[in-house]
């Protein structure tokens, strides 16, 4: 590759044991073409105005920008409180803009105050983005316009805001609404971002082995009022979220709106986040969620937040809204929790099977961590579980310590099979972080998990497995990603939506 060096100052450095010239990075993406390193030496480069790619890469000649060790892109922008949870736009500040490019990579770059987005994508394709750490923004990236997909966002690491999770109410950040349903603006909405927020975009999304942290949100994928009613596919499709990190989660590591199709959300850790996976009136389905783990040793929010409590499901509201189209699967992860399974809601096609589910005992942990008298699921009249087909709701096999399980199951027909009701800890040691099942709890199942795939396959899980996501000292791999085949999928019959009394 043809190599272009990059200084804050555009002047001749020592540079590989040679002096070499250079010139400033926003010149170097002007006139950047295909097959180009642009290779940033070590400094602090003061980013005064959006960088736009006038260009595109070619397959196997990209445009590739990448920093040295020590490199500081630093926007020096305020907060943008027009931009909560949104879409950002092309005419609003972002340090990098790819707007109709395709094939370009941005790697190893620190970016600061880049509000509100560090990077903002627009109908484009084959990107890459790799080592990046940021601070700051309503969005570290923001991808819209249905001709996107190809993004692939792998090693990043996002820190948000540090105060986010404890000193800052959840009702600061979200929006609210007056008895006449006008919009309330709370003083710190611009924080209602995340990590990798889109909208309208088509998919084939892979973010895998990124550090996400004191944020209000992780990953959320919206679909605008305008294309709602497109067919089921058409939008955040085919997305991998693998092998990251969260932590200080305000709000949901993984939200899809309105849509969402083939979505794989695996072997991730999840510390301290608020409610896990959101399916609130979200159509679509072939959801899996495998070898997770997730625990805690802290409560989010300042004293007299009552928006504390979380939950592993946040589910739909039940009557006429939106449901799940196809099945979603939730097997062999590993909970240790404070807060409820479930709070409350109603879904459809939901298998939860052989999970490792330990409630802390609220006893042990310091006051007010979690309710003396914390439920399993939430009140049956708030929670609608049905068994009925053609879309059945099915626990099964799950090993999990909480005093009502599995009684708790008793008002949902034929939803349960199987249960390991279990007594005292299921861990090692949870609060440290040592998520190796107890001796006693350490037995396999005697028929493999079938797991129907978005192809039409199955997959089948190894039957000498534990409960939960880690057996004999390893982590449980869960299936290979398998693309939607939309001829299936659309081949399939779709339920009607049926009203409940949730």
């Amino acid at each position: 590759m043809e190599v272009v060096y990059v200084s804050d100052d555009g002047k001749d450095h020592w540079i590989d044991s040679k002096m070499r010239p250079t010139t400033t990075l926003e010149m170097a993406i002007v006139n950047s073409k295909p097959g180009q390193l642009i290779r940033l030496i070590d400094g602090t480069y003061r980013v005064k105005r959006p960088m736009p790619f006038p260009h595109s890469g070619e397959q196997g000649n990209p445009i590739v920008v990448r920093g040295e060790t020590g490199v500081v892109l630093d926007a020096a922008q305020k907060p943008d409180p027009s931009v909560s949870a949104s879409n950002p736009g092309q005419a609003r500040f972002a340090v990098f803009q790819l707007i109709d490019v395709e094939h370009i990579r941005i790697e190893n770059l620190n970016i600061t105050r880049g509000w509100p987005s560090a990077v903002y994508i627009e109908n484009s394709r084959n990107l890459s983005f790799r080592g990046l750490d940021i601070s700051d923004g309503t969005y570290a990236f923001y991808a819209s316009g249905e001709r996107c997909h190809g993004i692939k966002i792998t090693e990043c690491r996002w820190v948000q805001d540090s105060s986010i999770w404890r000193a800052i109410r959840w009702d600061e950040i979200h929006d609210g609404k007056d008895d006449e349903g006008n919009v309330i603006k709370v003083p710190f909405r611009y924080l209602n971002g995340a990590f990798f927020g889109a909208d309208d975009i088509a998919g084939d999304v892979e973010i895998s082995r990124n550090d996400i942290r004191d944020c209000y949100n992780g990953i959320r994928m919206d679909v605008s009022s305008f294309n709602v009613g497109a067919p089921i596919g058409t939008f955040n499709r085919d997305i991998r979220i693998m092998d990251n990190r969260f932590s200080y989660i305000r709000d949901n590591p993984i939200e899809p709106e309105f849509v969402a199709l083939g979505w794989w959300i695996g072997r991730n850790r999840f510390y301290n986040c608020h409610k896990l996976f959101s399916q609130d009136g979200v159509r679509g389905g072939f959801w899996y969620y495998f070898a997770n783990i997730c625990w805690f040793d802290s409560r989010p929010g300042p004293e007299g937040d009552e928006y504390n409590g979380g939950a592993v499901f946040k589910l739909g509201k039940g009557g006429n809204v939106p449901q799940p189209d196809y099945v979603s699967v939730c097997f062999h992860n590993s909970f240790y929790l404070r807060q409820k399974y479930i709070k409350k809601g109603t879904t459809r096609g939901l298998v939860n099977a052989r999970n490792a589910i330990e409630h802390a005992d609220p006893v042990t942990l310091p006051d007010e961590m979690m309710p003396l008298d914390q439920s399993f699921f939430g009140e049956y009249a708030d929670l609608y579980l049905s068994a009925m087909p053609p879309l059945p709701v099915v626990f099964s096999g799950d090993l999990a310590n909480h005093p009502a399980y599995p009684d708790i199951f008793d008002p949902y027909d034929g939803v349960l099979s199987c249960p390991r009701p279990a007594t005292g800890p299921l861990f090692e040691n949870s609060l440290a972080g040592q998520f190796e099942l107890r001796e006693s709890h350490q037995i396999p199942y005697v028929n493999p998990l079938e797991v129907p795939l978005p192809d039409g396959s199955v997959w089948c899980s190894n039957p000498e497995h534990w409960p939960g996501a880690i057996t004999d000292g390893c982590l449980i791999q869960g299936p290979d990603y398998v693309p939607v085949d939309l001829d299936y999928v659309r081949s399939l019959p779709v339920p009607e939506v049926q009203a409940t009394s949730s």
